[in-house]
């Protein structure tokens, strides 16, 4: 059990909110009966006056639990309004550094723009420049191993005109020489220690935790939801992160102990598509595993595969439909709140869902490659998740649609086919028939016990 809220009061209810893009939610939840009372969804209006949608998820929660009792509540929520952070990271290896990068800034709830590996170009730091991110995490380097390739590049972000946060996470041998470079060019800097200080170790903790802290203190009040702090006792974290440790929880069992074991799950929204693995991180029999070491718990999300805000790139990821629809990706991709209302747009929509959950679950999974003239069979990239048997499905197109569990069946490999996949060939298919894995992340922040008890009421097979 947490303690940190429950140290201001302790109430039997907590109301939990999820500021989205598209839908701002409400999940009411009884902490004595370990049970979801009430849920409801409603327009997001994090663009104009999160207050708003926020009003009306508070009424419902004040009329399923009672005004009293909704008074006395434990009030919390997470955010992914916008598309979720959007952050950019530099390193020197893509299998290494670059690797570590992009986990722990997923593992924080993060959106990937760009990646940069080996020494900086003029082109990339152009780009850099002109894309939207909200932070650069710059890698690179074991402790006191390569500093030259790495000070070339805080050099260069030093002069450039990048002003967002940056935080340093490379060869500890450097800091006080990148502290003096970013001081000097008045940019806003976090050093924290390295992501890889030393061969086979990862510490993402650091990263993720700064990230983090970044986000509670700087981007809710961009994207608009500093209006409604005062109404709620916390904005606690991103939305996807919320969701990971529900994963996590999930697979672990309350205090680590029980738990369903290792799973995937996927969150199939309008902006991206999310996969979370929880595994214990190996190497595939007869192969050795090379880059960053995995972590349990991991997630991936694919900015270009979301069934609205990116479903003209998910169309061309997925590959011709059979007949023309742009008209039809046009549509949703301006109204991402839209539905399908013909037989056409069912079957698009469909489709859409499909390749959504079959290419994010091949990016986010390993991979073997057979060696030449080596006792070694084979090398592995990434993670193998070969032995999970439980894949779960939430987020709005699988929970809804009323084919979820068939679409999960995408994340399988075929062993003739795909051999070289490190994803399952077989497993049970579960989904957050209550769409409350968010609420469940967020409750964690109270009690384990009763988060990990409704998210096991959630699932259906």
């Amino acid at each position: 059990m947490k303690t940190d809220l429950r140290s201001r009061h302790d109430s039997r209810y907590a109301v939990l909110v999820d500021f989205g893009s598209t839908y701002t939610k409400m999940a009411a939840a009884d902490l004595k009966d370990h049970r979801i009372i009430a849920t409801a969804h409603f327009p997001s209006t994090v663009a104009t006056d999160a207050s708003i949608a926020l009003s009306e998820c508070y009424e419902a929660a004040r009329e399923a639990i009672g005004p009293e009792a909704f008074e006395d509540a434990y009030k919390i929520a997470s955010s992914s309004a916008a598309g979720g952070l959007r952050m950019a990271v530099t390193g020197l290896s893509p299998s290494l550094s670059i690797q570590a990068g992009r986990s722990a800034a997923f593992g924080a709830g993060a959106k990937i723009l760009k990646t940069c590996s080996g020494l900086l170009k003029d082109t990339d730091i152009e780009e850099l420049e002109k894309l939207p991110i909200e932070i650069l995490l710059i890698t690179g380097g074991y402790d006191h191993g390569n500093s030259t390739t790495v000070l070339a590049n805080c050099e260069k972000i030093a002069g450039s005109s990048i002003h967002v946060p940056i935080v340093f996470a490379g060869n500890c041998d450097v800091s006080k020489d990148v502290r003096r470079m970013l001081t000097f060019s008045g940019k806003e800097f976090y050093i924290v220690p390295n992501i890889l200080p030393s061969v086979g170790k990862v510490n993402s903790e650091p990263v993720e935790e700064i990230i983090r802290d970044l986000f509670l203190s700087r981007i809710v009040n961009m994207k608009g939801l500093d209006k409604v702090t005062g109404l709620m006792d916390e904005v606690v974290m991103p939305t996807p992160k919320a969701v990971l440790s529900a994963c996590d929880l999930l697979s672990t069992g309350p205090g680590g102990k029980g738990g369903l074991g290792e799973l995937i799950a996927v969150d199939v929204g309008g902006a991206t598509t999310d996969i979370h693995s929880c595994a214990e991180p190996g190497s595939y029999e007869g192969a050795k595993l090379l880059g960053a070491k995995n972590s349990y718990t991991q997630r991936t999300v694919e900015g270009d595969l979301g069934m609205r805000e990116s479903s003209d790139t998910l169309l061309k990821e997925a590959g011709s439909f059979g007949c023309d629809v742009q008209n039809v990706i046009d549509r949703w991709h301006e109204s991402h709140e839209a539905l399908p209302e013909t037989e056409l747009e069912a079957e698009v929509d469909r489709f859409l869902a499909n390749n959504a959950v079959r290419i994010s679950a091949r990016r986010h999974a390993g991979h073997i490659e057979p060696t030449v003239g080596s006792s070694i069979r084979y090398v592995q990239y990434g993670k193998d998740l070969t032995g999970v048997r439980t894949v779960i499905g939430t987020g709005g197109p699988l929970v809804f649609s009323g084919y979820g569990k068939e679409l999960l069946r995408g994340v399988l490999r075929d062993p003739e086919r795909e051999p070289m996949i490190l994803l399952p060939s077989d497993a049970r298919f579960l989904l957050d028939e209550d769409y409350i894995f968010f609420a469940a992340g967020l409750l964690r922040e109270i009690d384990e016990e009763a988060a990990y008890d409704i998210l096991l009421k959630s699932l259906r097979i």
